[in-house]
């Protein structure tokens, strides 16, 4: 046993033999894995004789202790102690071992503890970080010297003393696990331990970079900077932007730059968030970034939903200020900013475009178009969402629409207005009514003008109206229908008249509106719309041309055009407009408005010339006659022919009526049109009317005519006379041919006359033939007894059950029948429920039109209604039922029968017996020697004078045929006196040879038996 002094004890004390070896080890001179060995050897044999039985445990631990404390703090020894480090910090872990085993609180283990880290920290500072190193390689031993403890036991670094003991037992630790293969120990693991850090980024840093010596083999990596960024805050001390700060500092460290700014995101987030970044130092962030394009798309998103729409924008303008923008960063700016701004109110908007408009002249001159060009972008995207949407446009004013325009113009690469967005606003500017439904079409068209009269006349001046002004704009202030543009009073009108000032946009869109509105007016009837346009423009006082008239002549131009030009081959259809035709012939002159003056010289060319063909009897038949019930355009273009020349260039000979007999006008029953007057002319317009009338009385006549000897001429051609095959088909022309011109019909009229010329019995003939009378009545309605309804009624429904229709409750209808030519036509209708007005009337294909039975309340529920009457022409026969009083819908059943107008078959029986069939032609003259021979034989058949002989040749008329003796008989008698008796005697006459047909062998019985005395004697005789 040894003693010793201890300073823990202060005091003598006895220490075995085993703990004082120990003590003599560090007297050796041995240094590093020597002296580590020598100690351990120690070490372990005074554990042995510990476990035997040590009553000196406590003063061998610290005998140990305060010998190793001596020997690192020795100075003079520095370099030996420097290089000992191994075993002072394996003595250190042991000996806190020992004091667990006693648990007692040794306060030298803290000494220990202090100056083996006072003497770390000094060889670390004194190298740079080179020293100290680890020499043991001993996995346990290093398990059991445990430096990664000492580590963790700072939790504050606070100074650089501090700072540098955490560098040098992080190397060791690192070195230590290095050495044990555990490579599980990161940077971010130890400084995760330490609790506080007081120093600024770039100081910690900073002292890392002075010892960089140290860590070469597990350095700072970027996830280790951007733990401790996120730890601490830059130095407040410097000035420069913390972005390049940290370039600075990555820099320093050899690390990626591209992986720091991925890992570093989070970071700038949280920073914009919280304000930490000034604007500048961001924008200067976005220009180094600009040409990463993922990398910026990552940042500026980061920053954009972080800020303020107003940050965003200023941020927009400083980039541009500052630097160029180039397409990476427009590619992801503008259209978040226009995302961004879509939503923001006008007045908000108007603020970034002055803002926008006082940076351009900060802007580089190299940079103004491309900045432009982005804020059109921004502009025009802005401008077409809020003008787009319902919930936004109605909040923009015209006031503002007019300073967006001005500014859209302003800061815009082309300056042109056609720009979409502009154009939004322009007709935001023009086209906008408030209380558009509350408003009278008059109303909204005074406002639009209002609204055209202030705008910018600069810009109207400068743009053409077509490029600009779409059609759609319009639609609001379109007038629907003839009624509403009547509504129009001279106020109105002459309000906007007084207020377009010339200006090239209010005329422009006045055209168009006129011409949109006529065409949806068009869609009904044309005539209707001139007529009432015409009295309109009286109405209110612009019925006479004025060049200065701006606004009714584009009205009346668009007429022109939209319908006055369709009707150029029909003209003389359409209705005396004066006033409209007037204006057209004036302006055509002298106007300031560009019109179609070549197309309006070939209408009113084309009228003239229609009214010459008039004259000339050119014209179609049709057209005359609807001359005559129309107020027609004509008298228009009388002023402008010259009509005595027109009528010198004439054939005086085709204005006098054809030449006819006395028989034929006996036969026609018309008074005899007079000839077309062309000498005494009291004016053109007069004389026109007169021509008209004349010329249609010339029609009665003509048609009378055609309606007569049509059948007769038929019945020539049927027996091969010469020329009627074609005059038949000439007058078949007249009733079908709508082309028929007045001057084909007086030829073909005159070509019958002279056909008929040699004819002598021409009434006679048209009698037997029943054409005398065009058309008759023979009933004019008749309602018979309710007995016979019942049974018509059921016949009807078996026989003809497709003749019937049915008109709605409170309605009213009409139903059409064709009806063939020569025609006996009888009529019946009844109905199930009620009385009914009725109209029955006949219009014929020559336009005659006759009434044959107009009655109201007629009680055809009860009875039926039944008439009759004779036609010579086709045409229809109008049923028109009034059910308007009856709250319920009425079923009408008619029934018609029409069988062919009779003729005289005696007639034509005996004119056969002398006629021969042949295909050969024959004269006019010879066909009438024809007849005149018939007519003779009639007459000696209706006197008595016919021979037994004769009537002989009666036999095939007669022969298995049913003929009506007595009306046959009062046919042929139509040419002579009304004698009764002789009528019935001739009647008595042919029914007995009707009834003994074979008359020749009774005449051989007479001449073999001379029962009379003469062969020739007559029916009478042999009576």
């Amino acid at each position: 046993m040894l003693t010793t002094f201890s300073r823990w004890f202060n005091r003598e004390v006895t220490i075995s033999e085993v703990a004082s070896s120990c003590g003599r080890v560090f007297q050796l001179d041995d240094v590093g894995i020597n002296f580590f060995d020598a100690m351990l050897e120690h070490i372990l044999h005074f554990d042995e004789f510990n476990q035997r039985q040590n009553e000196t445990f406590l003063n061998d631990v610290d005998y140990i202790t305060q010998c190793t404390i001596a020997d690192l703090t020795l100075k003079e020894q520095y370099v030996r102690s420097s290089k000992r480090l191994d075993t002072y910090l394996y003595i250190y872990r042991r000996i806190e071992e020992y004091i667990n085993l006693i648990n007692i609180n040794y306060e030298p283990l803290q000494q220990f503890k202090q100056q083996l880290s006072t003497l770390l920290i000094s060889i670390f500072e004194q190298t740079s970080g080179e020293q100290p190193n680890l020499l043991l390689e001993n996995k346990n031993l290093l398990l059991k010297m445990n430096i990664l403890q000492h580590l963790s036991s700072i939790t504050t670094i606070d100074d650089l003393n501090t700072l540098n003991e955490f560098f040098v037992l992080g190397k060791l630790s690192m070195q230590a696990a290095q050495m044990i293969n555990d490579n599980s120990l990161q940077w971010i693991d130890i400084l995760s331990k330490v609790k506080t850090i007081k120093f600024s980024l770039n100081g910690f840093i900073h002292v890392y970079i002075n010892n960089q010596q140290a860590f070469r083999k597990f350095p700072f990596d970027t996830s280790v900077l951007i733990y401790l960024m996120q730890r601490m805050h830059l130095s407040k001390q410097i000035n420069q932007s913390p972005f390049k700060t940290f370039a600075q500092l990555n820099k320093q460290l050899n690390l990626p730059m591209m992986e720091f700014f991925e890992q570093f995101q989070s970071i700038f987030s949280n920073g914009i968030k919280n304000q930490w970044y000034e604007m500048k130092d961001i924008a200067e962030l976005f220009i180094w970034l600009k040409s990463q394009d993922q990398l910026f798309s990552q940042y500026f998103s980061h920053y954009s939903s972080n800020v303020s729409i107003d940050e965003l924008w200023e941020i927009f303008l400083y980039l541009y200020k500052t630097t160029e923008i180039n397409n990476i960063i427009g590619k992801y700016l503008i259209p978040t900013l226009n995302e961004r701004i879509s939503s923001v109110s006008v007045s908000d908007f108007q603020r970034y475009t002055k803002s926008a408009k006082i940076s351009l002249v900060e802007i580089k001159s190299e940079g103004r178009s491309n900045f432009i060009s982005l804020f059109e972008k921004i502009f025009d995207s802005y401008i077409i969402k809020q003008m787009n949407d319902p919930l936004y446009s109605y909040q923009i004013s015209q006031i503002d629409c007019k300073e967006l325009l001005q500014i859209g113009l302003e800061m815009s690469s082309t300056n042109r207005l056609d720009r979409f967005s502009c154009l939004l606003l322009v007709r935001k500017i023009i086209c906008e009514t408030d209380n558009y439904y509350q408003k009278t079409n008059a109303e909204k068209l005074k406002i639009l003008f209002e609204n055209l009269k202030n705008f910018d006349k600069t810009l109207s001046q400068k743009y053409a109206a077509e490029k600009i002004i779409d059609d759609e704009w319009l639609n609001e202030f379109l007038i629907p229908n003839i009624q509403v543009w009547l509504k129009f009073d001279q106020r109105t009108y002459q309000y906007l008249c007084d207020n377009h000032q010339n200006n090239p946009w209010s005329i422009y869109i006045w055209s168009k509106i006129v011409h949109l509105s006529l065409l949806k007016m068009l869609t009904n009837n044309h005539i209707d719309i001139l007529v009432k346009m015409n009295d309109w423009m009286k109405n209110v006082k612009h019925d006479i041309y004025n060049k200065t008239d701006i606004f009714t002549i584009i009205l009346v131009d668009k007429l022109f055009e939209l319908v006055l030009s369709k009707y150029s081959r029909s003209i003389l259809l359409l209705p005396n407009i004066d006033t409209i035709m007037n204006f057209i012939i004036s302006m055509r002159d002298n106007t300031s408005v560009k019109i179609n003056i070549s197309e309006i010289n070939n209408f009113i060319n084309n009228g003239k010339e229609i009214v010459c063909d008039l004259l000339r009897f050119k014209s179609k038949c049709s057209l005359y006659r609807d001359l005559l019930t129309t107020d027609s355009i004509i008298y228009c273009f009388i002023p402008l022919i010259d009509l005595n020349n027109t009528l010198r260039t004439i054939d005086r000979q085709q204005y006098k009526f054809p030449l006819t007999t006395a028989d034929i006008d006996d036969i026609i029953d018309l008074p005899k049109p007079k000839d077309i007057d062309i000498i005494n002319i009291k004016s053109n317009e007069e004389f026109v009317t007169r021509f008209i009338q004349d010329i249609n009385e010339w029609f009665n006549w003509f048609d009378r005519f055609v309606d007569i000897f049509q059948h007769i001429i038929d019945w020539f051609k049927n027996h091969n006379v010469n020329h009627a095959n074609q005059i038949l088909s000439d007058l078949l022309r007249i009733r079908n041919d709508p082309k028929m011109t007045l001057n084909e019909m007086r030829m073909i009229i005159v070509c019958v006359l002279k056909l008929l010329q040699p004819f002598k019995d021409l009434r006679r003939l048209c009698q037997l033939f029943n054409c005398l009378i065009s058309f008759q009545i023979l009933n004019p309605g008749t309602l018979n007894s309710q007995d016979t309804r019942l049974k018509f009624l059921t016949e009807l429904k078996r026989s003809q059950p497709n003749n019937t229709f049915t008109i709605g409750a409170h309605k009213s209808y009409k139903h059409n029948i064709s009806i063939s030519d020569r025609q006996q036509v009888q009529w019946s209708l009844t109905c199930d429920n009620s009385p009914c007005d009725i109209i029955i009337e006949y219009r014929s294909n020559n336009h005659k039109h006759e009434i044959l039975y107009k009655q109201k309340n007629v009680p055809i529920h009860k009875n039926i209604l039944y008439g009759q009457f004779e036609t010579q022409r086709s045409g229809q026969l109008i049923i028109t039922i009034d059910n308007k009083n009856n709250p319920v819908s009425e079923i009408i059943w008619y029934g018609i029968k029409s069988i062919g107008l009779s003729t005289c078959h005696l007639f034509h029986g005996i004119f056969n017996m002398n006629y021969r069939q042949t295909s050969e032609i024959i004269s006019e003259n010879e066909f009438n020697k024809l007849l005149d021979q018939t007519f003779d034989f009639i007459d000696k058949l209706l006197n008595g004078d016919l021979t037994l002989r004769t009537m002989t040749k009666l036999r095939s008329i007669f022969y298995d045929k049913n003929i009506n003796i007595n009306n046959e008989v009062k046919k042929l008698y139509t040419n002579h006196p009304n004698n009764d008796k002789q009528i019935e005697q001739v009647c008595q006459w042919l029914q007995i040879y009707q009834y003994y047909t074979h008359l020749n062998v009774i005449i051989e019985c007479i001449e073999k038996f001379d029962i009379l005395d003469n062969e020739d004697a007559t029916i009478y005789h042999f009576e």
